[in-house]
C-alpha cells in the first residue's frame, strides 16, 4: 500500500486500519484507554505506541503484527518494541548466598587446618576434606561473580527493536543481520540462582562467533514471546 508513491509510515498504517474498521480516533482511544490526542500523535508520527499497545491494536483491527510493522520495502516501526528489565528481587538472594558461603568456606578452611594436625587421621582424610573445601570456595567465586555482574548492570537491561537488539550496558547495538542464534532460558543450577520461575537470561551468538549474555531478566516468558513475534533475523528462541 502506498500514498503518493511512498511507503506508508507507521502512523499512516494505524490510521488506515482505524478507518477500515469504521472507528473514530475517540473510539479507538477508548478501547486502548488512552486519549484521542495520543491516537492523533501516533497517526501523525509524532510519537509511537509501546509494544503492548501495538498488540492490543492488532487484536482490535484483526490483523497480524507484520501488517503494522512492515511496509512494502522497509520496516515502518522504528521504536523499541520491548524493554527487558533486571529482576530487582535477586539482590537479597545474591547477598545472602555470598554471605553464607563466605562463612561456610572460612569454617571449612579452619576445620581442614585443624584436621591436618590430628596425627591419628591419615593424609587421605585431610586431602579429601581439602577438596571439599575447594568446591565451596569455587561456588563462592561463581556466585560472587554473578552478584558483581548483577550490581554492575542497569535496571533496564536491553531493548528489542524489529531489526536489532540494544544492550544497555556499554550501549552495545547488535544488528539483526549478524545474529546467528538467540537463546532465552530460565536458570539451571549451573547457570544461576533460580529462586523464581519468571526470570532467566538471554544469550546471543553472532555470525563472528561472539557470545553476548544478559543475566537476571525478569518476565523471561514475555521476552520469549516478543522475540518470537518480531523474528529478528528469523531467529527462534530455544526454551528450557
Amino acid at each position: 500500500m502506498r500514498i503518493g508513491g511512498n511507503v506508508m509510515t507507521f502512523g499512516e498504517r494505524i490510521r488506515t486500519n482505524r478507518i477500515k474498521n469504521n472507528m473514530s480516533q475517540k473510539q479507538l482511544a477508548e478501547l486502548l484507554n488512552v486519549t484521542p490526542q495520543t491516537i492523533s500523535k501516533w497517526e501523525n508520527d509524532l510519537s509511537e505506541p509501546g509494544f503492548q499497545m501495538i498488540t492490543d491494536m492488532t487484536n482490535i483491527f484483526h490483523i497480524s503484527h507484520d501488517e503494522l510493522f512492515i511496509g512494502e520495502t522497509e520496516i515502518l516501526y522504528k521504536g523499541s518494541i520491548y524493554t527487558a528489565t533486571k529482576d530487582l528481587r535477586m539482590k537479597k538472594y545474591y547477598d545472602f548466598f555470598v554471605g553464607f558461603l563466605i562463612f561456610l568456606s572460612l569454617a571449612m578452611i579452619i576445620t581442614t587446618a585443624y584436621i591436618s594436625t590430628i596425627e591419628i587421621l591419615t593424609w587421605h582424610f585431610t586431602f579429601g576434606f581439602g577438596i571439599f573445601t575447594m568446591f565451596w570456595l569455587f561456588l563462592l567465586f561463581m556466585i560472587a561473580r554473578w552478584r558483581y555482574i548483577y550490581l554492575d548492570s542497569p535496571n533496564d537491561l536491553l531493548d528489542i527493536y524489529h531489526d536489532k537488539v540494544v544492550i544497555q550496558k556499554g550501549d552495545l547495538t547488535v544488528q539483526g543481520n549478524i545474529i546467528k542464534r538467540i537463546d532465552i532460558k530460565k536458570y539451571q543450577f549451573y547457570t544461576g540462582i533460580r529462586v523464581y520461575e519468571n526470570n532467566g537470561y538471554l544469550k546471543i551468538l553472532t555470525t563472528d562467533n561472539q557470545m553476548l549474555v544478559v543475566r537476571d531478566i525478569i518476565d523471561i516468558e514475555d521476552l520469549k514471546k516478543v522475540i518470537y513475534k518480531v523474528k529478528i533475523n528469523n531467529n527462534k528462541e530455544e526454551t528450557k
